[in-house]
């Protein structure tokens, strides 16, 4: 077996370490996003609950009408 460089060793430690801390960033990042996309849902939610409502007034509304 050939033996390992220490230059060679050390960089690449210093490679992983640097991986290591890009892959924390990108975690905090996602959590981040999925806290958004979290309260984006919420939103859509309620404007769905209110086309609904509107929606079924203005009906409510025409069959008095033309009934």
């Amino acid at each position: 077996m050939s033996e390992i460089d220490p230059k060679d060793f050390g960089a690449l430690q210093a490679d992983v370490k640097n991986l290591m801390q890009e892959i924390h960033l990108l975690r905090q990042e996602m959590a981040r996003v999925n806290a958004a996309i979290n309260q984006g849902k919420g939103g859509v939610y309620v404007m769905l609950l209110m086309a609904g409502a509107i929606g079924s007034a203005i009906t409510m509304f025409l069959k008095k009408i033309f009934s």
